[in-house]
């Protein structure tokens, strides 16, 4: 090794020196740049994980917002749909009544109207006979003799006759003619 003009004892020396070199580069330089890295690496992975983590988290709330406003929007329209129903029922029940209402006002207007049709008929009656009363009377207090008292009896009594049998059922189909 002389021949090379190595020396040997240098050699060594100057092994030893970068041995202690290189381990104090890397004890107090490249070690601590490597942990200082390592921890910046994993500090970046943590929070890429914690962004994934927030991206998931966001897309779910997003999915629960669309599944509440779906179920918001349903239940909306249920509300409408049942006042629509309420609001037609109601008015059902109002055209009901009011048509209840007028078929009874109109059964009250035709039976004061049959009433007030059959008092007329009574009255008018009543004055024809109380008019055939007082002709009678009139004629009767003229002098008559027993042979045509008892003839004019017998003939208005032979006239009331078919009158009878005829009077009540004319009158009331007379009655039920009008009022329809």
């Amino acid at each position: 090794m002389g021949a090379l003009g190595i020396n040997g004892w240098n050699l060594i020396v100057q092994l030893i020196a970068f041995i202690i070199f290189l381990w104090l580069l890397w004890r107090f330089a490249l070690g601590p740049i490597v942990n200082v890295l390592d921890q910046r690496q994993e500090r970046i992975r943590e929070s890429v994980e914690a962004a994934e983590r927030m991206k998931q988290e966001l897309a779910a709330t997003a999915a629960r917002n669309e599944e509440v406003l779906a179920e918001a929007r349903q239940q909306a329209s249920q509300i409408v749909a049942q006042a629509r129903e309420a609001g037609d029922a109601s008015i059902a029940r109002a055209r009901e009544a009011a048509n209840a209402q007028a078929e009874e006002y109109l059964s009250r207007a035709e039976a004061s109207l049959r009433q007030e049709t059959e008092q007329a008929r009574q009255q008018l009656r009543q004055e024809v006979a109380n008019l055939a009363v007082t002709a009678a009377s009139k004629i009767v207090r003229k002098e008559l003799d027993p042979a045509t008292q008892t003839q004019l009896i017998e003939e208005t009594l032979a006239a009331a006759e078919p009158m009878r049998g005829q009077g009540p059922a004319s009158s009331n189909g007379a009655s039920s003619a009008s009022t329809s």
